[in-house]
């Protein structure tokens, strides 16, 4: 099956007319990125030329005095030698105002001892403890009325029961019911 020519001539030679037309404009349009990076690099040649005078103008400046640290002829190892003594000098006064003070260490305080309403918090949870061992679980019941019976015991007395939970738990006589923390 051939293309006649006629048709071929109609509808190719316009499409690449067009075709050509189209490249043209592309090429001669100015690219908006390019234009924005030819922006840019005209405010940095701007900033640059302020920075040249600036130096320029700091040059014709008078100078100012030096630094410390550019100072000619300092003798290093005397300044050295001047801060060594100046150091033993106040380590001396430091360790003799040391021995001279008697060190007192503070021992720590014995807990106080449990008050009547510690001992029946703590029995109580002991005995919830006891029971939730005999049937296997812990529920949230247990769960609350730990948490309640806590501020009534001393965190001597809480920690011995946490530990004995969790060993409990975790060793799995005990089974936890709720979601969650067990303590």
């Amino acid at each position: 099956m051939s293309i006649p020519s006629t048709v071929l001539s109609r509808i190719g030679i316009p499409l690449l007319a067009a075709l050509a037309g189209f490249g043209f404009a592309q090429a001669l349009t100015p690219n908006p990125a390019a234009e924005e990076l030819m922006m840019r690099l005209e405010r940095q040649d701007a900033r640059m030329e302020a920075l040249a005078r600036r130096l320029e103008t700091q040059a014709a400046s008078p100078p100012v005095a030096p630094s410390p640290r550019a100072t000619v002829g300092m003798d290093l190892s005397a300044l050295r030698g001047e801060l060594r003594e100046l150091l033993r000098e106040e380590l001396r006064t430091a360790i003799a105002s040391v021995d001279d003070s008697p060190v007192l260490e503070k021992a720590p305080a014995p807990p106080p001892p449990p008050t009547p309403e510690n001992v029946a918090a703590f029995e109580k949870v002991d005995r919830m403890v006891e029971d939730s061992l005999a049937s296997g679980s812990w529920g949230r019941a247990q769960i609350q009325e730990l948490r309640m019976l806590r501020r009534q015991m001393t965190d001597a007395q809480y920690m011995e029961l946490v530990r004995k939970l969790l060993t409990a738990i975790n060793s799995q006589q005990l089974r936890v019911e709720e979601r969650g923390s067990p303590i």
